[in-house]
């Protein structure tokens, strides 16, 4: 009874070794990666491999509701939280400057709407509401 029960527990405890190897990231070199944001709204988040060749996210720029001035890196993007992201969308002619993503929805989950600063420079972002309503984003760019 007692080998029985040491077998046993011995294969659970290699079973859970196994489990975890199989977790672990890889160490390839040369491995980078782009994530979705919701921000990160259209999956235009930045990825950055870091030196032990596992790739990292960039923080988003968070610009809230109202927020009429915003300061991004090239290569950061921009998440604009609306209340109603269904029917509000966004737009900037400086398309040089930023690359706009309209908020939408994959599944279950609700993108908001944003941008991923491109190159540097100063551009406008036009915020319009489900209701019609519009407000101004000031989006400064700076070289990284």
């Amino acid at each position: 009874m007692n080998i029985r029960r040491v077998v046993v527990v011995t294969s659970i405890a290699l079973l859970g070794v196994g489990v975890l190897a199989g977790c672990s990231s890889s160490t390839s070199s040369g491995s980078s990666s782009s994530a979705a944001a919701s921000t990160v709204a259209s999956g235009a988040a930045s990825a950055a491999a870091s030196p032990s060749g596992t790739a990292g996210m960039l923080p988003p720029i968070i610009v809230t509701d109202g927020q009429k001035t915003a300061t991004a890196k090239v290569g950061d993007f921009i998440d604009i939280v609306v209340k109603k992201p269904a029917g509000t969308t966004i737009d900037s002619k400086q398309t040089d400057i930023l690359q706009i993503s309209q908020a939408h929805q994959d599944g279950s989950a609700v993108f908001n709407p944003g941008a991923k600063a491109l190159a540097p420079g100063k551009a406008v972002i036009t915020v319009t509401n489900p209701d019609g309503s519009t407000w101004d984003i000031n989006v400064t760019v700076v070289a990284k």
